[in-house]
């Protein structure tokens, strides 16, 4: 079959039949202009060094036709010329004149692509509603401190070639849905517009669970697998899912800890030098890694050494800054936990760290609004502290488990004689004004539940130092409500120990 023979521009525009002479029609030739064709355009699919991994772009692909002559007129038509509104009106007219004003509507439309729907690979309802409710409801635990929102935008994409990734996402969402109440599950489904028999328990959380721990196993292996950023998101979302299953009371399955340390460890240098999604990730896993250290009160089980150059005290955006905070506290729970005790001027280092930050952070840490606790009302315990954003929630309720740790491991409280019991006095009622504010913080913050985590934690490691009835009962309801209101950390454990501690049963 002969290729397809292209009219000229002059041609299209006056709708006239084009002869096709070489180099110029007769038409052009008797009028003495220019005789242009171009070429239909086509595409090709590419991989753009911008663009997240695995996300293609369209390349136009110019093929007009380039016709060697030596007159000035023709010389100046081969070099490239920059589109201006007389030409793209030329190119509309010349798209609209290709089809004779006859002919049939039908056969116009023919010529357009249909727009397909193919959904993801290996995705029915149960796992398009699970990476749905992933993205709107459990991708903001994540992006707590990242302006960016790795988790929300470029995580579930990249889940689309990645099985251990989407398998984690579904076993971590199977979780979380798995913990609503039975009306919320069915709001949750009729909103999607799907059937109420998705049959999302135990059953399916476990099979994805399962399939994410072999996935990972199977590439343990390969020597590239640790310095891959997908399997490091892929293991920050498994830890997600083991914090569910064991909120920081008993220790959690080994599996993704140890998974998360080595993949934390060896992706730091590249992930703190290098801003985007290694970066993100990486600071998820080391602030969920403070989180489980704090609460069994032990030191980080990461080498501190690879954050040093990190903690630098020049201007940068908040979310930094946060991120810096948690450097200090990492550094604090060493201090604190280390099987080697620590000179005395440790301490006083971190205080100066302390002090620096609160003094060198921006003004935008300082909450929008604050009100003074009501100790006269039962239900007014807590300071009231807004704030606007999470990274700056995340950095007051860090500052204040912070404030625990200094205050609870000061070299300056005696241990024995008559001044003993008096500085234990001052030390407990400053433990519980913190805990008290951090609490504060998640009530008047619902907007990021992920506020009531750090509570519970505060509360788990404090909660014995309080003795007065209306304080334990304010506690316990937050507890309460925590599980009530966010659905995702279970508080049976935490409020048992807390009236055995207390005395409740009796």
């Amino acid at each position: 079959m002969p290729p397809r023979q292209i009219p000229c521009e002059s041609c299209r525009k006056h709708h006239v039949k084009c002869n096709y002479g070489n180099p110029k029609c007769a038409r052009c030739e008797r009028s003495g202009i220019e005789c242009i064709r171009r070429a239909p355009r086509k595409f090709r699919h590419t991989i753009s060094d911008a663009s997240p991994a695995g996300y293609r772009t369209l390349q136009y692909i110019d093929e007009t036709p380039k016709f060697s002559e030596t007159s000035p007129t023709e010389a100046s038509f081969q070099s490239p010329k920059v589109p201006d509104s007389s030409a793209h009106a030329q190119s509309l007219s010349s798209f609209n004149s290709e089809e004779s004003p006859s002919t049939p509507f039908g056969a116009f439309s023919s010529r357009l692509l249909d727009t397909p729907h193919l959904p993801w690979p290996q995705t029915g309802p149960k796992e398009a509603c699970l990476l749905r409710y992933f993205v709107e409801y459990l991708a903001r635990w994540f992006d707590l401190c990242d302006p960016e929102r790795h988790f929300v935008k470029a995580i579930p994409q990249i889940a689309r070639g990645s099985e251990p990734l989407r398998n984690a996402i579904l076993a971590v969402s199977a979780r979380h849905f798995s913990t609503l109440p039975k009306e919320k599950q069915g709001q949750v489904i009729e909103e999607y517009g799907l059937q109420q028999d998705l049959a999302i328990n135990e059953e399916t959380v476990l099979y994805y669970h399962n399939k994410c721990i072999t996935d990972l196993r199977s590439l343990a292996s390969e020597p590239e697998a640790l310095m891959d950023e997908i399997l490091l998101a892929t293991v920050v979302i498994l830890r997600f899912y083991e914090e569910l299953d064991s909120p920081f009371i008993d220790l959690p399955t080994e599996t993704a800890i140890q998974g998360l340390n080595v993949f934390v460890e060896a992706q730091a240098k590249l992930a703190l030098s290098t801003p985007g999604l290694r970066q993100a990730v990486f600071w998820v896993g080391f602030r969920q890694e403070f989180h489980v250290a704090f609460s069994q009160q032990r030191p980080i089980r990461l080498p501190l050494s690879i954050t040093t150059p990190y903690l630098i005290w020049t201007p940068a955006p908040d979310h930094i800054w946060t991120n810096r905070l948690l450097i200090i506290c990492a550094h604090a729970l060493q201090y604190c936990y280390d099987d080697h005790p620590a000179p005395l001027d440790r301490y006083y280092e971190l205080i100066d760290l302390h002090n620096r930050w609160l003094q060198s952070r921006p003004p935008s840490f300082s909450p929008v609004y604050y009100e003074e606790p009501n100790h006269e009302m039962n239900d007014q315990l807590f300071p009231k502290i807004w704030y606007l954003d999470d990274c700056h929630i995340v950095a007051s309720q860090s500052m204040g488990l912070l404030n625990i740790l200094l205050t609870a491991y000061s070299p300056h409280i005696p241990r024995v004689g008559p001044v003993c019991r008096e500085s234990m006095d001052v030390m407990n009622a400053k433990l519980r004004a913190t805990v008290f504010e951090i609490c504060g913080i998640a009530v008047s913050n619902r907007q990021s539940p992920p506020a009531f985590t750090t509570l519970c934690i505060a509360v788990n490691i404090c909660g014995d130092r309080f003795t007065d009835l209306r304080e334990q009962r304010a506690l316990m309801e937050v507890l309460v409500g925590t599980t009530r209101e966010t659905s995702y950390w279970p508080t049976t454990e935490s409020q048992k120990r807390l009236k055995e501690v207390w005395g409740w049963d009796n």
